[in-house]
């Protein structure tokens, strides 16, 4: 829809939810031809303040910081071991950790040749037996550098960085086959399908 549109309907979105709060979260903006596209999604909140969910959105197509940590079994990792591929990066909290289905999906995908998997241990209390499972790297001792570097991470629990490690797109929530939006980038919705079905 043209920018025009967008902020016509908003306004009839605002009306019928007052006094709940309207969030915008935009999880992805491509640039074609002489368009900015955004693809977002509108959030009722029953607070009349703006959520910090969408503070990460400052991120989207800049490259995602570089890093240096030892996974779980201390094999060191820096970003430029997740450069060449697209890679779908995961943030573990002790309340935001992945189901078994989601492991079995990113196992699948970190095995695919063309795409790789790495998740960030944003917090010691969230070891769990089932990181047994994961057969991707999880990096740990991360929570620092998380705060400094990606602005909420506790919000966004999965994003995706190019080939080149340009964050493209964030995750609204784990795709499955009844999710309703889909990425604008063919390469996202490669993945975001792989991962859904």
């Amino acid at each position: 829809m043209t920018e025009d549109k967008y902020l016509s309907d908003l306004e009839i979105v605002k009306k019928e939810n007052e006094p709940n709060y309207i969030s915008i979260e935009i999880f992805e903006e491509v640039n074609r031809n002489d368009s900015i596209i955004k693809n977002f999604r509108s959030v009722v909140n029953n607070k009349n303040r703006a959520s910090s969910s969408n503070l990460y959105i400052m991120l989207l197509n800049k490259p995602f910081p570089d890093f240096k940590f030892q996974d779980l079994n201390n094999n060191w990792y820096a970003k430029s071991r997740f450069l060449g591929k697209p890679t779908v990066v995961c943030f573990i909290h002790p309340k935001l950790q992945p189901t078994r289905k989601e492991i079995k999906k990113l196992n699948a995908l970190n095995k695919n040749e063309k795409y790789q998997v790495v998740a960030f241990l944003a917090d010691t209390n969230a070891y769990k037996s089932s990181f047994s499972n994961m057969e991707f790297p999880i990096l740990k001792d991360s929570s620092n550098w998380l705060n400094s570097n990606i602005v909420g991470h506790h919000f966004a629990q999965y994003l995706l960085i190019d080939e080149n490690g340009i964050i493209t797109y964030f995750f609204p929530e784990f795709p499955n086959s009844k999710t309703t939006f889909t990425p604008i980038r063919e390469q996202t919705k490669e993945i975001f399908n792989f991962l859904a079905n």
